[in-house]
């Protein structure tokens, strides 16, 4: 024999080696119908934790505006008179907690434009949580403009979800778990 030949032997002697345990065992279907399926916890059923970062929490609803205005709708007034009833639980179990409104607009317009009416929206959201009785200290604004969109298509139907004011939450005294019953008997 020669070298060839021991190197093309010992290849496939390697190769009958791997190949079977890299194979996937077989399921059968029985098995897989039996296992059980964990499903995701509705946001309501799970404890919130509030952290160092800013974060949106699944309890705080995001309000919508209408092109080139930052006055609140009836919608987005209704929206945030249950946002401050979970704001005021959460600043009860979190004291020292900083609440950031954040301000986004569309794509159209130049991006001084979007960053001011992201600004002014930002402030009507926080005004408006201030006469619900939300500690102004705790709350402050940012403006993202046009900087963050949750949908990038230039249609109308995206633009509409861009053009928004977000509610953000942070811990400044470390991490906070607040247990799901507080509040989830909000609603």
């Amino acid at each position: 024999m020669n070298r060839r030949s021991n190197v093309l032997i010992l290849c496939l002697l390697l190769a009958g080696m791997i190949l079977p345990a890299c194979m996937k065992k077989t399921v059968k279907k029985t098995q897989i119908e039996e296992a059980p399926v964990a499903e995701a916890p509705a946001p309501e059923e799970t404890d919130v934790t509030i952290g160092a970062e800013y974060a949106t929490i699944p309890q705080l609803a995001t309000v919508q505006f209408d092109t080139d205005k930052a006055e609140l709708r009836e919608d987005a007034r209704a929206t945030l008179k249950k946002n401050a009833v979970v704001l005021k639980v959460i600043l009860a179990e979190v004291p020292k907690a900083e609440i950031r409104i954040e301000g986004h607009c569309d794509e159209r317009s130049t991006l001084e434009y979007n960053l001011a009416l992201g600004q002014r929206r930002a402030n009507a959201v926080k005004n408006y949580y201030g006469a619900l009785g939300i500690k102004k200290s705790a709350l402050t604004t940012i403006s993202y403009g046009e900087e963050k969109p949750v949908c990038q298509e230039s249609r109308e139907e995206c633009w509409w979800r861009n053009r928004r004011g977000e509610t953000t939450v942070r811990s400044v005294s470390g991490p906070v778990r607040i247990p799901r019953e507080k509040l989830s008997s909000i609603q």
